[in-house]
């Protein structure tokens, strides 16, 4: 017999980020403070206390040892405490800037 579990891959690895790395992420036009704990070049996990609605767009800029990143993103996931979300618009000199951070953060 089979085994029917479903696995689950994702796209891009996901890189936890250490405390003692703080990775700082803000709204752009929006209210939004908080720390990334978890990163990829599709998305982040922001630790904050703003809620935003499942499907809202917005602005967000990162600061990380001396990288500013700025992107567009859409809330995926909404939980007490956090907001998970996917990058709609990443490119050139800030995708760069990215792969670098998390390039980082493997090491």
């Amino acid at each position: 017999m089979r085994s029917t579990a479903r696995q689950h891959y994702r796209y891009y690895e996901r890189v936890l980020v250490p405390e003692h790395y703080p990775v700082q992420c803000e709204g752009v036009g929006i209210t939004l403070d908080g720390k990334v704990s978890v990163l990829s070049l599709g998305g982040m996990y922001i630790r904050t206390r703003e809620s935003h609605p499942e499907g809202s767009a917005f602005g967000v800029r990162m600061r990380a040892n001396g990288d500013v990143v700025e992107t567009v993103c859409v809330v995926r996931r909404r939980e007490p405490g956090g907001l998970g979300v996917e990058f709609i618009r990443l490119r050139g000199r800030h995708e760069d800037g990215l792969r670098r951070i998390i390039a980082r953060l493997k090491r």
